[in-house]
């Protein structure tokens, strides 16, 4: 049984991990990205920021990073195709910068 939402899937599990691992300013860019990909989908979700709303992972998250937790909160939103589509474009995006 998968503990978190994006474990279901590898490729959103590697995307989600990139941006994790990455540093602040990459983090930043790719929670934009997130957010802007979800606002043209139309995928708004409805983030509640309460205490009660959040595992350890979430709390770390948001803790860490503002705008990282809105746009997984984005992601997690989405329809699955979407999910795996921005996932896709968010690992392409690391390999381009890395070059790998």
């Amino acid at each position: 049984m998968n503990k978190r939402w994006y474990d279901a899937d590898p490729i959103i599990t590697n995307a989600i991990n990139l941006i994790q691992n990455s540093d602040d300013k990459k983090k930043d860019e790719m929670a934009d990205f997130i957010i802007k990909e979800a606002k043209n989908l139309g995928t708004e979700p409805d983030i509640e920021i309460g205490q009660n709303n959040f595992d350890c992972f979430w709390h770390k998250r948001q803790d860490e990073n503002a705008k990282y937790f809105i746009a997984l909160e984005y992601l997690k939103a989405m329809e699955d195709e979407a999910k795996r589509e921005i996932s896709f474009k968010i690992i392409a995006a690391f390999k381009n910068t890395t070059g790998k």
